[in-house]
């Protein structure tokens, strides 16, 4: 059996051992900027330093229940010496819904780990397109472990939810 099969409604993509069902994906913003063009391509010869970066956040839908909106935000930026060579950044979103079935408490963890895993190969291909049509190598983006990004997340949350508790003690 495959990791994921058409759902029995024929819309989207449902993974069976997670109750989450892909309705639909799309970029939400794309942007890409070479401001030193063309004066950046006079020394191909120093290597760039490439910085990317990620983000997620899943929004519930309204009036749609357990319907959520997932968007993955990828930034990346290159630089030759002082100069910028390219900034880019796209927000590429996909809706999701969860089984009813499903436990309360594993939504979040689902949506927040399987939405962006399944956006990430369409994302992805974008900004290796946008990097190469913008006049420079392709950007080859790694893949990204979603599982750890997320209990990064949970942990950074919950440290900044005892600093606060810690900050609201010492105040009384």
């Amino acid at each position: 059996m495959t990791d994921k099969q058409s759902s029995d409604s024929g819309q989207g993509v449902t993974t069976p051992d997670q109750q989450i069902t892909f309705h639909s994906h799309y970029v939400k913003d794309l942007s890409f900027e070479n401001p030193n063009a063309p004066l950046i391509y006079d020394n191909p010869a120093n290597a760039p330093q490439v910085s990317v970066n990620f983000s997620v956040t899943s929004t519930p839908i309204k009036g749609k229940d357990r319907h959520y909106e997932v968007v993955l935000m990828i930034k990346a930026s290159a630089e030759q010496g002082e100069q910028t060579m390219f900034l880019a950044e796209l927000s590429y979103g996909g809706e999701v819904s969860i089984a009813a079935e499903m436990d309360e408490r594993a939504v979040q963890p689902v949506v927040m780990i399987e939405g962006p895993r399944f956006l990430f190969p369409f994302a992805r291909a974008l900004m290796s397109n946008v990097t190469r049509d913008g006049g420079f190598m392709p950007l080859n983006i790694q893949p990204i472990d979603f599982i750890k990004l997320y209990q990064m997340r949970m942990q950074q949350q919950a440290e900044h939810q005892a600093t606060q508790k810690e900050n609201g003690k010492a105040d009384n």
